[in-house]
């Protein structure tokens, strides 16, 4: 008898205990007794052997140093963004993918006058950011690069469409509200209609 687990499994991800399952094919034990993953596929329980495996599925690649990515803000943490992955390289993703970013943008100069860099995301945010770090499997991007940043995003208020009125400043066009913001240099709602064509 054994149970599968469709959600995709990422290299290193933790996926049993000694304690519970035995290590069997595609993975490895780690000297604290924890089962993790050895290559990307869908997690498969044996649990009358109580044996954990990987099977290798025609996963897509990882993303790599120096793709581009296009994805949703999911969360918010103190200091950083969680990013879901749509696009790679212009590349519609189906992996499910999310990656991680600095929620603050500015420079030295900018901390020491204002005492803080300024959040400049929020939930549901479509974002574009560059990978510079794959560390411990989790994708790291950059935000801070003029190229990189808000592609799009709706009135954080009202809901409300939203267009650019000057470098870091949107406007929503429903309600009138402004808001600061860390923008990429083509914001707007036809660039991101770009992105999705591209992608299809």
């Amino acid at each position: 008898m054994s149970r599968e687990d469709n959600k995709l499994t990422l290299p290193g991800e933790r996926v049993a205990s000694i304690e519970e399952f035995e290590g069997g094919k595609n993975t490895y034990m780690t000297p604290d007794g924890t089962v993790r993953s050895a290559t990307v596929g869908t997690t498969v329980y044996d649990l009358k052997r109580r044996i954990v495996k990987i099977e290798q599925k025609n996963s897509p690649m990882l993303p790599k140093v120096g793709d581009i990515i296009v994805g949703y803000v999911e969360m918010m943490f103190s200091s950083m963004v969680s990013i879901k992955v749509l696009y790679i390289n212009d590349k519609w993703s189906e992996a499910g993918f999310s990656a991680i970013a600095s929620a603050r943008i500015g420079s030295r100069a900018d901390v020491e006058r204002r005492g803080d860099r300024r959040a400049t995301f929020h939930n549901g945010d479509i974002v574009r950011g560059r990978v510079i770090s794959l560390l411990n499997s989790t994708i790291h991007l950059t935000l801070t690069e003029k190229e990189y940043g808000l592609l799009y995003a709706l009135c954080f208020i009202c809901g409300g469409d939203t267009v650019r009125t000057s470098e870091s400043t949107i406007k929503c066009v429903e309600c009138g509200a402004f808001e600061n913001r860390k923008l990429a240099h083509d914001y707007g709602k036809e660039s991101f209609r770009l992105v999705l064509k591209a992608g299809k």
